[in-house]
C-alpha cells in the first residue's frame, strides 16, 4: 500500500513464513494435476489469528489463476476459477481489500504479458443486498437498493450515505475512494456497469501519478450481482448464505461455467438469461478450480446443516467428468482451532482432511 509517495514496487520484497511455503507446496500437485488423489482431501490451514493464513491461501489462489491462463489464454479460460467463502459478512468485507490487492497485481501483470490472455483478472464481491446492489437499475425505476440509486445518493451526500461498494480505499495505492471514484457507464441514467477508479493525488518521485488504476484503467472489482453474472470475475468472494440464490436465480449457473454465448461488450450469457446476445461458444467454461473456506470452525450447528445441504449442489456444479473420472475442485480451509475439525469436514464435504501447521503436515484419521 502506498505510503509517503512510495509506490508498491519500491517496497522491499515480502518474505514467506515456513508454514505458508509448506501449505503452498503441499497443494501444488492437486492444482496442476486435477486427477491427483489430493483433490479428495480438504487441506486445513491451522494457525492462530493474525499469523498469516490469508496470505498463504491467497498465494495458492494466485498460482491457480495464472496457471489456468498459461494453459489456455483464450476466452475459454475465463470464468470463475477461485471461489472464496466466508460465514460472516463483516469478515468478507474485511478480507476484500487484501484479495483485491492481489487481483490488481495480477491484472497489471496481464496487461504487460500477452501469454495471460486478453480477458482481465477481476474479483467479484457476491454478498447480500444490504452490502452490495443486486441490480444496476435506472432513472426510471424506484429501486432504492440498485447500483444507480445508491451511487447517485452517495454522490449527492457522501457524508450521510454509504458508498455503493463497501470499499473505503484503493486496494492498490491506499488513496481514499471519493464520489468521483464510482462511475455509472455508459449512461448514468441507464447504466450497465458500475466501475471504480482511483482519484488519489499522490505522485511518485518522477512526478507521475502513484496509482495506475486511473481514468480508463478501472480497478478490477465487480460488486453488482448483474455485472458478476455477465463479466464472470476469475475470483469470487462471497458469504455462504449467498448460495441460497442457486435454485432461484438462473444466472448463478454462469458462476460454474454454464454459459453458451459471449458478447464482446456485455459479457457472457447462458440458458438462465431471458435474452441471449453475442456469438455462440464452442464449449462451456471450466468450473471453479479452487474453493477456499475461511473460518471453518464457524460453520457449525444449524448454519453447518444448511451449508452442508448446499455443499452437495456446489460440489456437483463444480465437478466435471474426464476419462470416466469425476474431477472435483480442490478445497482448502483455514481456522484458528481444529477442535472436532475431522468430523466437521467429513460431515460438510464428505472427504478426508489434513492439517498444515507451521510447516508440519499430518493426515487426519477421518475416512471416506
Amino acid at each position: 500500500m502506498l505510503t509517503d509517495n512510495i509506490s508498491p514496487e519500491d517496497f522491499p520484497p515480502p518474505k514467506w513464513r515456513p508454514f505458508q511455503l509448506a501449505f503452498l507446496l503441499l497443494n501444488l500437485v492437486s492444482i496442476t494435476n486435477p486427477e491427483n488423489s489430493d483433490r479428495e482431501i480438504v487441506d486445513l490451514l491451522f494457525f492462530p489469528t493474525g499469523g498469516g493464513k490469508t496470505e498463504a491461501y491467497l498465494g495458492l489462489a494466485a498460482f491457480t489463476l495464472v496457471l489456468r491462463r498459461l494453459r489456455d489464454p483464450s476466452i475459454y479460460s475465463a470464468g470463475v476459477s477461485v471461489l472464496m467463502r466466508y460465514t460472516l459478512r463483516l469478515l468478507t468485507l474485511d478480507q476484500l481489500e487484501r484479495a483485491a490487492t492481489l487481483i490488481c497485481a495480477l491484472e497489471l501483470q496481464r496487461q504487460h504479458n500477452p501469454k495471460l490472455g486478453n480477458h482481465p483478472f477481476e474479483i467479484g464481491l457476491w454478498v447480500g443486498q444490504s452490502a452490495t446492489p443486486n441490480k444496476m437499475g435506472s432513472k426510471r425505476d424506484k429501486d432504492e437498493n440498485s447500483a444507480h440509486a445508491r451511487t447517485h445518493a452517495y454522490q449527492r451526500d457522501d457524508k450521510a450515505k454509504p458508498k455503493p461498494v463497501p470499499l473505503e480505499r484503493c486496494p492498490w495505492c491506499g488513496a481514499e475512494l471519493t464520489t468521483n471514484s464510482f462511475q455509472l457507464l455508459p449512461n448514468p441514467d441507464a447504466p450497465t456497469d458500475l466501475r471504480l477508479i482511483c482519484v488519489g493525488s499522490k505522485k511518485r518521485a518522477d512526478g507521475k501519478p502513484a496509482c495506475v488504476f486511473r481514468r480508463n484503467n478501472f480497478l478490477p472489482l465487480i460488486a453488482v450481482d448483474e455485472q458478476i453474472y455477465r463479466r464472470l470475475p476469475c475470483f469470487i468472494i462471497a458469504t455462504v448464505d449467498k448460495f441460497a440464490n442457486l435454485p432461484w436465480v438462473g444466472q448463478t449457473g454462469a458462476l460454474f461455467g454454464k454459459v453458451t454465448h459471449y458478447d464482446d461488450r456485455d459479457g457472457f450469457y447462458g440458458t438462465g438469461d431471458p435474452k441471449i446476445k453475442g456469438r455462440s461458444l464452442e464449449k462451456r467454461l471450466p468450473p471453479p478450480d479452487l474453493v477456499i473456506q475461511d473460518e471453518l470452525h464457524l460453520i457449525s450447528g444449524p448454519l453447518g446443516t444448511m451449508v452442508g445441504l448446499y455443499e452437495t449442489a456446489i460440489d456437483a456444479l463444480c465437478s466435471v467428468t474426464n476419462n470416466d473420472k469425476t474431477i472435483r475442485p480442490k478445497i482448502v480451509a483455514s481456522t484458528a482451532t481444529v477442535r472436532r475439525a475431522d468430523r466437521q469436514i467429513q460431515a460438510l464435504c464428505d472427504v478426508l482432511s489434513r492439517y498444515t501447521l507451521a510447516g508440519i503436515m499430518g493426515a487426519s484419521k477421518s475416512q471416506n
